[in-house]
């Protein structure tokens, strides 16, 4: 798989989508992002230098539902955010290492990565 720098942490490429408008990179076991390049959904702007994404959603893996609810507040407290219907934990999709994910929309490359560096100290 190809590697690709985000905000100073090395990923993996797992996933491109067949038409190159995104890339989805797992960061760490429990934090994936899908970037993109041209932005064509309109996402929030969040650009990362490193990797070239112009914006990005990140997803947490989650073990239960109430783990959900201490990672939201957290999200909250740097701006980061959920629309209402993907509030809710779902079955992972993106975080292969986990039985449930959110999607987060908002944060920022320097929080992501200083999370991901957290965790592995």
């Amino acid at each position: 798989m190809d590697k690709i720098n985000f905000a100073g942490v090395e990923g993996e490429v797992i996933e491109t989508s067949p038409h190159g408008s995104y890339v989805v990179v797992k960061l760490s076991d429990r934090i994936t992002i899908v970037g993109t390049t041209n932005n064509q959904f309109n996402w929030e702007e969040m650009p990362d230098a490193a990797s070239g994404f112009e914006s990005f959603i990140t997803y947490i893996g989650l073990r239960s539902t109430i783990e959900a609810t201490k990672y939201l507040a957290v999200v909250a407290k740097v701006g980061g955010y959920t629309v209402k219907k993907e509030a809710e934990p779902r079955k992972a999709k993106r975080v292969k290492d986990f039985p449930l994910e959110i999607k987060v929309r908002g944060l920022t490359p320097e929080f992501v990565a200083e999370v991901i560096r957290c965790k592995q100290k």
